[in-house]
């Protein structure tokens, strides 16, 4: 995953001197970000680089004209709330650097305003796309550039055969930890799988995962259970007996014999503490009674569901009610609750349910400090995401954990 552009900067000419430098000319494929919120600008950001549309990132008016000084996009995604700043500040510079690719703003706030606020920039002479209305999705991102005429590209990076990688044995686990948001010790692992491929590098599932075959899917699963089960001694011989959780689409969890599968290769340590397989809510309404089913049967040889993306399907309450829940995650797009009203009720609901339902609530894709002391103060249990590491392999996750154990025994 291509990284993206923070910025900084001085403010250009002072308001009111119409002599600034003349309008150069648009450089191809290029959009600037500029948005308080970095979840927003993340999600702006990945959705153009996938198709091959470089980008910068802002979150202030100042830091945003240094970039326009220097480097002239085709389009401006643009909030109207900015940090110590607004749109108004950003609109004003780009008219002084008059500015010739197009605007687009962007808000939850009501659209009288949105609509005032795209007069001022018409009064500059800038060309203002209709206002977009916060939340969005991806798809709304695509239909802007391509009525801009921004072309571009429909290949998202380099594409690989999921069931080319697994004959080849190009398959691994890496593991990004989850926290205990309590007292912020290492509360387990999610194994998370990824190509390693000898051109490419390494390869996140969206290089591999569309258009693999279900039988590939399959496979998938079945390493990805097995390496589970496996690398949990390695974890544990470190001193890090750690609870790990793998991903599980729901016809795996339907057709795979996940019970045998366990009973030949789990931990003979009284110290295993089992294993979460997480699904997807919107997945688990596919046959709710022989997941209930399979998910009864296999708390017998301890492993137990985690339910991730809440809030995004249609899972009624009492439907999850009968099914053996260890965790809800709350769905990674409502995780950035400190600024955002919605987000945060959200999040609480979750939470409380969790509690309500006697299992953990969980939040992936922790980004910033202040979300995550929002989490916090509303009782989230467990969290993961930038915040605490990336995915790592094993044994740096066993590097870390011995380092974490040294330092604890110094103490």
């Amino acid at each position: 995953m291509s990284e993206q552009a923070e910025c900084g900067g001085a403010i250009v000419s002072a308001p009111g001197d119409r002599s600034g430098p003349a309008e150069a000319r648009p450089a191809v494929n290029f959009c600037l970000i500029v948005d308080d919120e970095k979840s927003l600008r993340d999600l702006v950001s990945r959705t153009l680089r996938g198709r091959m549309i470089m980008t910068e990132e802002c979150g202030d008016a100042l830091s945003a004209l240094e970039v326009l000084k220097r480097r002239r996009p085709e389009l401006v995604f643009l909030d109207i709330s900015l940090e110590r700043s607004d749109a108004v500040e950003v609109i004003r510079g780009l008219g002084e650097l008059r500015f010739r690719g197009r605007v687009q703003l962007m808000s939850g706030r009501d659209l009288p305003l949105l609509e005032e606020i795209k007069r001022v920039g018409e009064r500059y002479s800038l060309d203002m796309l209709p206002v977009l209305q916060k939340p969005f999705r991806a798809e709304a991102i695509l239909d802007i550039v391509h009525a801009a005429g921004i072309a571009g590209n429909d290949e998202p990076g380099p594409q690989v055969s999921l069931h080319q990688a697994l004959c080849a044995g190009r398959i691994e686990l890496a593991y990004q930890p989850k926290i205990d948001l309590r007292s912020r010790e290492l509360a387990g692992a999610e194994g998370l799988a990824r190509v390693v491929h000898p051109k490419h590098g390494v390869l996140m599932p969206g290089a591999y995962l569309p258009g693999a075959d279900q039988a590939s899917l399959m496979f998938l699963t079945e390493f990805a259970l097995t390496a589970a089960l496996r690398d949990w001694a390695e974890m544990a011989h470190v001193g890090a007996p750690l609870l790990l959780t793998v991903n599980v689409p729901m016809h795996a969890l339907l057709k795979l014999s996940i019970a045998a599968l366990v009973r030949d290769n789990r931990p003979a340590s009284p110290q295993w503490p089992g294993l979460i397989l997480k699904i997807a809510e919107d997945q688990i309404l596919a046959d709710l009674p022989r997941a209930h089913e399979i998910a009864t049967q296999l708390q017998i040889y301890g492993i137990r569901l985690a339910i991730s993306r809440f809030g995004a399907g249609r899972t009624s309450l009492p439907q999850l009610r009968e099914l053996p829940i260890a965790e809800i995650e709350i769905d990674r797009r409502y995780v950035s609750c400190a600024e955002n009203a919605d987000h945060a009720t959200l999040c609480r609901a979750v939470i409380d349910l969790s509690h309500h339902f006697g299992c953990q609530a969980a939040a992936e894709g922790i980004e910033h400090l202040q979300d995550l002391k929002c989490l916090g103060e509303m009782g989230c249990d467990v969290g993961q995401g930038p915040i605490f590491g990336r995915s790592m392999p094993i044994e740096k996750l066993c590097a870390l954990t011995a380092q974490r154990s040294l330092r604890k025994q110094s103490v």
